[in-house]
């Protein structure tokens, strides 16, 4: 009966401790694979089956909300949180426009 109090405690051991310091595998799957990017619709807030005319307007509207510029005087965190929407933006207005064109746009 010792016996098995003793195999049973190393096992839950090794687990808890396993849990507590080893779970490198799950934080490295997390670190190296890429977040989802969203389609270029969603980020431009439109329909998929837009205009070009549409898709202009919401490209010239959503960059001149989160332009870096705009935000310069908040601080630079949120300048580089606006370089970083405006640069999303950007990706999704020339995939939208490459797909149009009938190019694809790897970007």
């Amino acid at each position: 009966m010792e016996a098995v109090a003793v195999v049973f405690g190393l096992v839950a051991g090794y687990w808890v401790v396993s849990k507590l310091f080893f779970h490198s595998s799950s934080v490295a799957t997390s670190v190296t694979s890429q977040p989802k990017r969203a389609a270029w619709y969603e980020v431009l807030e439109v329909d998929p089956a837009v205009s070009m005319e549409e898709i202009h307007a919401a490209y010239r509207r959503l960059i001149s909300q989160y332009h870096p510029d705009k935000v310069e005087h908040l601080g630079a965190e949120l300048k580089e949180l606006a370089a970083r929407k405006s640069q999303e933006i950007t990706v999704a207005y020339q995939t939208a426009v490459a797909l149009r064109e009938g190019k694809a746009w790897k970007g």
